[in-house]
């Protein structure tokens, strides 16, 4: 494996459109070469959006013209996984060379290594996260539920209720994972939009159920959810000692500071 440099790269980019947050990423994960440093992106959504994981497809999963009536932008993530309405939660997303001996060289380790960066800048808020271990799910039967119907690899439980969902992609040369950090229950209103739900009332009220008895928010655990600025802190303190990494703000891109590449409400899916 090649030696990985000493630094990571930090982007705050907060409340962008979901096309712009889709569009960064997706560049820093394809112009990401081994030994460059990793980068951590954190950031929010504006206006609120439902992000689709690469194998799902938003005209059999959502009613569209609900979302675009409610203003929620739809956009497809490079990464897997399932759909996430980010709404009352901060995203991450990292990005770092595939032989990056830090992450393990696979899936499965690089999962468990960024969920404990995570669980250790958690815990400085005294919130204390283990790592889930679910079960397989070969027939893919859960594409269809919302990401934190139930909790993937490695992905962050405080009394086994799921409190961050996490997907990656891999090329030959570098990997990406994206997260979702609760902070409040808007994450529940993902249950109006799903066509599923809205030909079975049924289903509709089993799956809320569902999500507010497995899920819990960093407004639950701590009385009120902290801010951008302390997540931030927090988090990029877990990812620097944990992989025992200097911390490099990097600038900010001028599209980026003004939100420009970004689309209206419902239209960020016909951009990707």
């Amino acid at each position: 494996m090649n030696s990985a440099p000493e630094s990571l790269r930090v982007f705050v980019e907060p409340e962008l459109d979901g096309a712009t947050h889709m569009q960064r990423d997706r560049e820093l994960l394809e112009s990401h070469l081994p030994g460059m440093p990793t980068c951590l992106r954190l950031y929010t959504w504006s206006p609120p959006a439902i992000s689709l994981g690469s194998m799902q497809d938003a005209a059999r999963l959502l009613d569209l013209e609900a979302c675009q009536a409610a203003g929620i932008d739809v956009v497809q993530r490079p990464t897997g996984g399932r759909a996430i309405l980010h709404w009352e939660e901060i995203t991450y997303a990292i990005v770092a060379s595939a032989d990056d001996a830090r992450f393990g060289g696979h899936v499965a380790t690089s999962h468990a290594v960024i969920g404990r960066c995570l669980a250790a800048g958690l815990e400085r808020l005294g919130v204390r996260a283990t790592l889930s271990r679910p079960a397989l799910d070969p027939e893919r039967r859960l594409l269809r539920q919302p990401c934190f119907a139930s909790p993937g690899r490695a992905e962050l439980l405080v009394g086994g209720r799921k409190l961050l969902g996490s997907a990656q992609r891999r090329t030959a040369s570098a990997f990406l994972q994206h997260g979702s950090l609760l902070l409040g229950p808007a994450h529940e209103r993902l249950v109006d939009f799903l066509l599923d739900t809205e030909r079975d009332p049924a289903l509709a009220a089993t799956m809320r159920d569902k999500l507010r008895r497995d899920t819990v928010t960093l407004g639950d655990l701590l009385g009120a959810a902290p801010s951008f600025e302390t997540l931030v802190e927090v988090l990029v303190h877990g990812f620097a000692r944990t992989l025992e990494l200097t911390v490099e703000r990097a600038p900010i891109p001028r599209d980026a500071r003004s939100g420009a590449g970004g689309v209206g409400p419902g239209r960020g899916l016909a951009e990707r």
